[in-house]
């Protein structure tokens, strides 16, 4: 089996990895999602590092995000509302989800937030990376290709069912539902606090 994640940007910015059951993984700089989907085989997930649904409320605030930043302590600037991000980011994820729901119907997507998953576990290297999520290679050689990374392993933990929280049932009364949009139900799956 092999999941996927991507770190969504502009040119020469778009990360891209995929993440064998035995914890290998290949990690690649991409430019759009066309070039993103050429690299995507068979997937069995799909982590995005981007908001998958929105919120039509002022400021364009979430629940999920609310939610991290307050249960780990994560500064607005790390956790972002929509309205804040840069277009690259939330127009490319979207039309790769979309895309690779198109090419894949039953395939599970989930948004994915690596850097704040890695403050909210307090990984600060990657031996503590590695060894945490069980991956077995040489650190990225960008941010954004450790970001798709972390993202292929929010898709797998979830779609193993060893991530049981999905944050994307906890909606306000501004949000688009991710279990309902139009091309097929979105998940934000996160470690189980203890």
């Amino acid at each position: 089996m092999t999941w996927y994640g991507a770190d969504p940007g502009g040119i020469n910015a778009f990360g891209l990895a995929a993440l064998e059951g035995d914890g290998s993984f290949r990690t690649w700089i991409c430019s759009s999602v066309d070039g993103a989907m050429s690299h995507i085989v068979e997937p069995a997930g799909l982590g995005i590092d981007c908001p998958l649904w929105w919120s039509s409320g002022e400021g364009g605030g979430r629940v999920a995000d609310r939610w991290i930043r307050r249960t780990y302590n994560i500064a607005s600037g790390t956790v972002q509302s929509v309205n804040s991000l840069k277009g690259a980011v939330v127009v490319q994820g979207i039309m790769l989800a979309m895309m690779a729901r198109k090419s894949f119907p039953t395939l599970p997507i989930t948004e994915s937030h690596p850097k704040a998953l890695l403050k909210a576990l307090d990984l600060r290297n990657w031996d503590d990376i590695a060894s945490t999520f069980g991956l077995d290679g040489p650190q990225p050689r960008t941010e954004h290709e450790r970001d798709a990374l972390l993202g292929s392993v929010a898709a797998r933990e979830g779609a193993l069912g060893r991530w049981t929280t999905d944050l994307s049932l906890s909606l306000g009364p501004s949000e688009i539902d991710p279990k309902d949009i139009w091309f097929g139900e979105l998940h934000y799956w996160w470690p189980d606090k203890n």
